[in-house]
């Protein structure tokens, strides 16, 4: 069986051959989807975490400047510091994957066809 394309006849074979390149470009954007989408929840369980977080450090905070506080109350601060620390270096770094995820998803996106790829004597 051939079917006629700008490059000329197909064979079967190229043909599946081009149908598997579609599918696995299909499941590859399909993984990278779901990946931004876990992504979009680690964020907004990030973003309400941080939120706690700042009531915490402004609560251990106001404790920590009154004139009877003592060793536990800046022991509190600090753990309330480096808690929204560890928070906003998780925000960072979902941040920078969102990034590489929007990336792979516009390289599969755009990335050339099939044709380009054979075209342009790209493997």
């Amino acid at each position: 069986m051939t079917n006629d394309s700008p490059r000329g006849p197909q064979t079967s074979t190229e043909m599946a051959t081009e149908l598997r390149r579609a599918r696995d470009r299909m499941l590859a954007r399909d993984r990278v989807i779901d990946e931004m989408v876990e992504n979009n929840e680690r964020q907004i369980k990030n973003e309400h975490a941080r939120g706690g977080a700042e009531i915490e450090l402004a609560c251990a905070r106001r404790e920590a400047a009154r004139a009877e506080a003592g060793a536990a109350a800046n022991a509190e601060l600090d753990r309330a510091t480096a808690h929204l620390e560890m928070l906003q270096e998780e925000h960072r770094r979902l941040v920078a994957e969102r990034e590489w995820l929007n990336t792979s998803l516009l390289e599969i996106d755009n990335g050339p066809s099939t044709d380009e790829h054979q075209r342009s004597g790209h493997a």
